[in-house]
């Protein structure tokens, strides 16, 4: 039961993504060669579902049926919350930038702080919402155990995310070349 769950949970993915981000077909900004970041971003994204679906069968024991109505619930809040890490990343990135312009306003810094605040609120309020959908169904123990999960898929996801963001910066000239 668990192996044809997973087989139809990473059989869905694909179409799930392409329908859903249609927009991320785009090439990479850089014009380099292999995936575009959005690409790359995707496989990252299935990556972390991977780590979730395989962990958290194996972590917390659930039976196959408790995981078969688990799985709708984990898919969304990863998704989600790879979403939302990104913008909370970029909102912090900015909310520097902002702080270090010693000519920025306060209506910039006022809208930075507001940005980051609101990334970081979706991100308590989408694990928040997981976490009382998916509590019920698992005993103590095993709610101890998916918290766990969580904090090594989050360390997890900001290597990942940093990688991204290292991946779609440009490469800086190299300094003092010989002519």
């Amino acid at each position: 039961m668990r192996k044809i769950v997973i087989v139809l949970l990473f059989a869905a993915l694909p179409a799930a993504y392409a329908f859903a981000r249609p927009q991320q077909n785009q090439p990479d900004r850089a014009g380099k060669q292999g995936a575009s970041v959005p690409t790359r971003r995707l496989i990252m994204q299935d990556s972390v579902i991977t780590f979730y679906v395989n962990q958290f069968q194996k972590q917390t024991g659930v039976t196959d049926e408790t995981f078969g109505k688990i799985i709708p619930y984990l898919r969304q809040f990863v998704q989600d919350r790879f979403d939302i890490t990104n913008r909370k990343q970029r909102a912090l990135n900015q909310l520097r930038q902002t702080v270090q312009n010693i000519n920025a306003s306060e209506d910039e810094l006022r809208r930075a702080v507001h940005d980051y605040d609101a990334a970081d609120h979706d991100f308590q309020a989408n694990q928040e919402k997981f976490l009382a959908n998916v509590d019920p169904m698992l005993n103590p123990r095993q709610q101890a155990r998916l918290r766990l999960i969580q904090v090594q898929a989050d360390n997890q996801m900001k290597k990942m995310l940093d990688n991204l963001q290292q991946a779609n910066r440009p490469n800086p000239a190299p300094a003092n070349s010989p002519d």
